[in-house]
């Protein structure tokens, strides 16, 4: 029998919505030590290229989009836990979505050198004229979670239907969008007879789903390996919270790209204990003993929420108080002039709510758990595992230390035996024992990628782009863009490129509200969210394509 795996999912966080009226009377919010300084808004418009307002503007391009998105989400190329053979023929369906890539973008397969990295990872590379330039990469990935019951989906799962707004289907959103916004972008440039002066690459993996040691787990390494550490310039993944606006704020946009993640642990719990018929049982079963475990975890020593001054959020929050502030809680600006971190995370916590309260403190939560066979038997062996999310002010080994601490009296009270991580392992594989061990290697909260805009100049230049795209958007006409890193509760394929740069963000540059449903029924995205997302891609490219951040000046090329 396989050992049990949990998926981690990346996770977007919607800002809440505040028992708040934009049009009540509000004291003024104390920003003496608070500031919030936006990147030049950069729009690369002299180098012959269309505009990228073209993607919204072209009912060409729509319908191109349509039937592209269509098609990919129609190729089911799911994947599960057990599956960690790239030759396995689960993987087959891969096979048949590259061969639809290179249907749908000739010029990309035609101009991009395309490896495949341990089977089915892709990388495509676009050389650039000028090698003294950082690459700048793309990330994606090929796999979808899998489907648990058709039938409850309004259209089936897998059809990639089109109802004039949303394409319907698992990886709509999640993220064969990006991975086929991206390849559009790129194309539409090829197109256009663009030959790029900086290196420009492409890296899809096709198990991150699971983990993503198949696809970026060989990915990472590879481009490691040609180019060294710390050599590129900037990565871009899925992921991030989106485009969102404050309840009641008709002026002021906010763009959040993960600059961070919290960090993950999966401890997998198995018990051995006696069988028997049920008609005698002892006085407590198995799965008693296993829920009074679970139990335990989830109502003592509980995880304290921090916002210290390291904390991305805590920089959000500033933005919030300089350009929104008669749309957020009137004490904000001076909470944030303490030094009391967790009382300022509880106090944001209850204001909030959960979702919120999450990005600051360590989460647990059992997704598994087996044990018995039949109604009359005893169990023998029960299973448990618990999904931690690490908070930023925290590691894996609190949250084992922790686990052991609570964990130790209760198998003491029932008699049992146990091992785990500080524990010499005596007592495993006999009965009355339990074992506390880690399903994979923990891992720790990423590095904070950077975003100050007087030190950074690849955070100004991304944000600033940023800025520029979506204040363009014809439905975000007239309102300010403010770009703000923050942090995901989730983890994306960028946890295996730490090492080739420190300027990593995680963003599906879309408007929150029409990203729906990653992970669960009724999965969709809006087409004009993803010709959105495709002209960020596109200015993304130029504008890094136009400038040379080793002139000490940074003049454009």
């Amino acid at each position: 029998m396989r050992p049990l795996l949990v998926i981690l999912l990346p996770t977007a966080l919607a800002l809440p919505s505040f028992p708040f009226s934009a049009s009540a009377q509000r004291p003024l919010q104390d920003t003496s030590e608070i500031s919030c300084p936006l990147a030049p808004k950069i729009a690369p418009d002299s180098d012959g290229f269309l505009s990228s307002l073209h993607f919204i503007q072209d009912e060409g391009i729509r319908a191109q989009q349509v039937e592209r998105l269509s098609r990919a989400v129609q190729v089911d190329t799911s994947v599960g836990d057990a599956v960690t053979d790239p030759d396995d023929e689960a993987f087959a369906p891969f096979v048949d979505f590259q061969d639809l890539l290179r249907d749908l973008f000739p010029l990309v397969h035609k101009t991009a050198q395309l490896d495949h990295i341990n089977t089915h990872a892709l990388l495509y590379t676009l050389p650039g004229t000028l090698p003294h330039l950082q690459p700048i990469l793309f990330l994606a990935h090929q796999d979808v979670v899998p489907i648990d019951d058709p039938t409850d989906w309004t259209y089936p799962p897998f059809s990639g239907h089109y109802d004039g707004t949303y394409i319907w289907g698992r990886g709509a959103s999640d993220c064969k969008n990006t991975l086929i916004g991206l390849l559009s972008a790129i194309e539409d440039l090829l197109n256009q007879g663009f030959k790029p002066s900086r290196t420009v690459i492409f890296s899809f993996g096709f198990d991150e789903e699971s983990h993503g040691f198949l696809g970026a787990g060989h990915l990472a390494p590879e481009l490691e390996k040609r180019y060294g550490k710390d050599s590129i310039a900037l990565i871009l993944d899925e992921g991030g919270n989106g485009v969102q606006v404050l309840p009641d704020d008709e002026d002021v946009v906010y763009a959040l790209p993960a600059v961070g993640e919290k960090g993950a642990l999966d401890l997998v719990l198995e018990l051995a204990v006696p069988g028997g018929h049920s008609s005698i049982p002892p006085a407590h079963t198995g799965i008693g003993i296993m829920a009074d475990i679970i139990h335990t975890l989830e109502r003592k020593d509980l995880f304290v929420p921090e916002l210290n001054k390291n904390h991305p959020t805590r920089k959000t929050l500033e933005c919030q108080v300089v350009h929104s502030p008669e749309h957020i809680e009137s004490w904000l600006g001076h909470a944030l002039s303490t030094n009391d971190y967790r009382s300022l995370a509880e106090k944001l916590g209850q204001s909030r709510g959960d979702n919120f309260r999450v990005t600051l403190q360590t989460t647990q939560a059992t997704d598994i758990i087996r044990g018995g066979v039949k109604s009359n038997a005893l169990p023998e062996k029960i299973s448990a595992v618990i999904n931690y999310r690490v908070a930023l002010h925290q590691t894996p080994d609190t949250v084992i230390s922790r686990a052991v601490d609570l964990i130790t009296p209760i198998v003491q009270g029932y008699n049992l035996s146990f091992s785990h991580p500080y524990s010499s392992g005596e007592g495993e594989g006999t009965i009355n024992h339990l074992t506390l061990r880690p399903l994979s290697s923990p891992l720790v909260p990423a590095p904070l990628s950077p975003t100050d805009v007087s030190a950074d100049q690849i955070w100004t230049r991304f944000s600033g782009v940023a800025r520029a795209v979506f204040e363009s958007v014809p439905a975000l006409k007239g309102k300010k863009v403010v770009v703000s890193g923050d942090v995901m509760t989730g983890n994306t394929d960028t946890r295996f490129y730490w090492n080739l740069s420190r300027n990593i963000y995680r963003w599906n540059p879309s408007r929150e509200r029409f990203l729906n449903n990653i992970h669960t029924v009724d999965e969709k995205q809006s087409i004009d969210t993803h010709l959105e997302g495709m002209m960020m891609y596109y200015d993304l490219i130029r504008a890094f394509d136009q400038w040379d951040e080793t002139n000490e000046f940074a003049h454009e090329l």
